[in-house]
């Protein structure tokens, strides 16, 4: 069957077909007949407990539970344009610690589960858009018991669409003092539309920007009280996995409680993986020099978590 026959056909194929095969032509259908699937689907809608940082006019994500058989239930997330639910894009994810909370060590049988469920996914993508751009390899498996099995899978076969399929096993667990690394098993797979998408480089608005002063704020109070469990609720994924109790205590060394932080800058940073993200730069109040002696960086996620911290001190 043709693409252009498939996407004409997309809501006669069955219902079992489709909660098998994510959708990677988010153009032509809207919010609703995302809804009116899941609801066929009698997948269970999810209350929404973050708040993300999305641009301007795209709305909060709606979710969506799938039971899955060997799998932990699939998570889906979509995000839509306000102004006609236009889709913007969708997220689904397999993940352990989404469904429990706290991940056991998977098994060899259950590890080539997620493997197995890698390779359908790139090959469904493959066959319609071929083959991608990729980082890292699904060879090595025993790089899963030392937390470096992962691999990353990327397609931009026009202006509208960018797709990335991710995943990541990891079966090291790590105690030291407070700190605890948990195992990790994951599937991701993002699916954007860039046609209608708003400028990355565009200013944040004033909501999302007390909404993430509110988070440094949070974030630095628990640092003072040396409560660095709770100040790492405060940072992202992959933060929340590597920084230690003793790279905190230095932060909290070179903050300044004595003095408020107030906002002196705010926009928007390009990573390195092409990813953007809001930044905000903090002077202290009592500090009226031009520019500022000390500036603190401060990046956030779409989820509203901090992916870099950095203060700086001007000679």
């Amino acid at each position: 069957m043709s693409r252009h026959l498939f996407t004409i056909g997309f809501f006669c194929i069955s219902i079992w077909s489709y909660s098998q095969t994510p959708e990677l032509n988010i153009h032509k259908n809207k919010l609703p007949d995302f809804l009116k699937i899941e609801n066929d689907l009698k997948s269970e809608r999810l209350e929404n407990n973050a708040t993300y940082v999305t641009p301007h006019g795209v709305a909060q994500p709606i979710l969506f539970k799938r039971k899955q058989t060997n799998l932990p239930d699939l998570i889906i997330s979509y995000f839509y344009f306000q102004k006609d639910s236009s889709i913007t894009h969708i997220l689904y994810e397999w993940d352990d610690k989404t469904i429990n909370g706290q991940n056991p060590k998977k098994t060899s049988k259950e590890i080539t589960l997620f493997i197995d469920k890698y390779n359908e996914l790139y090959n469904q993508i493959f066959k319609t858009f071929g083959a991608s751009k990729s980082e890292g390899n699904l060879n090595d498996l025993s790089k899963i018991e030392t937390g470096g099995f992962e691999k990353t899978d990327t397609w931009k076969p026009n202006d509208s669409t960018d797709i990335e399929l991710y995943i990541i096993l990891s079966s090291r667990y790590e105690k030291k003092g407070n700190t605890i690394i948990n195992p990790t098993y994951r599937i991701r797979l993002d699916i954007r539309n860039r046609s209608n998408a708003p400028d990355i480089f565009a200013k944040p608005d004033e909501i999302k920007i007390k909404m993430l002063d509110l988070v440094l704020k949070t974030f630095l109070k628990n640092l003072q009280n040396k409560d660095f469990d709770r100040a790492k609720l405060s940072l992202s994924d992959l933060l929340i996995n590597n920084v230690t109790n003793d790279q905190l205590e230095t932060l909290r060394q070179n903050i300044n409680f004595n003095d408020e932080l107030i906002i002196f800058m705010s926009g928007v940073q390009m990573g390195l993986d092409g990813s953007s993200y809001i930044m905000l730069q903090y002077k202290y109040k009592s500090d009226n020099s031009g520019p500022p002696k000390e500036l603190i960086n401060v990046t956030f996620d779409e989820k509203n978590k901090i992916t870099g911290l950095q203060p700086r001190k001007r000679l």
